[in-house]
């Protein structure tokens, strides 16, 4: 990738301030892997963004309730609401709700 795609990515990258960046993986595509820190119960958020060779994001997911519209927003995206597996269906190996 040249140095001009990786530029791209890190500028994006940098307006999602609130996330704290960890790893990414990828050839053609690379899709970088970071964490929302929660205040109110200690956990943490994913968020993954996906580049294309360009430097473009493609698409992007997390786990976020509170940030969700404003990355959206951010990387110039159509919000679509994270919806609880739970809700979905039910496997042995979901993390449940607190419903302190």
């Amino acid at each position: 990738m040249e140095q001009i795609q990786r530029n791209v990515i890190a500028n994006v990258l940098k307006k999602l301030s609130f996330v704290n960046w960890d790893r990414y993986f990828g050839e053609k595509e690379l899709t970088f892997f970071g964490w929302i820190n929660r205040e109110k119960d200690n956990y943490k958020d994913f968020v993954t963004v996906v580049f294309n060779n360009k430097g473009l994001v493609v698409s992007y997911a997390t786990s976020s309730a509170e940030y969700t519209r404003e990355i959206a927003e951010i990387l110039n995206f159509y919000h679509l609401p994270c919806n609880r597996i739970e809700y979905f269906c039910d496997l042995p190996n979901i993390i449940k709700e607190d419903k302190k």
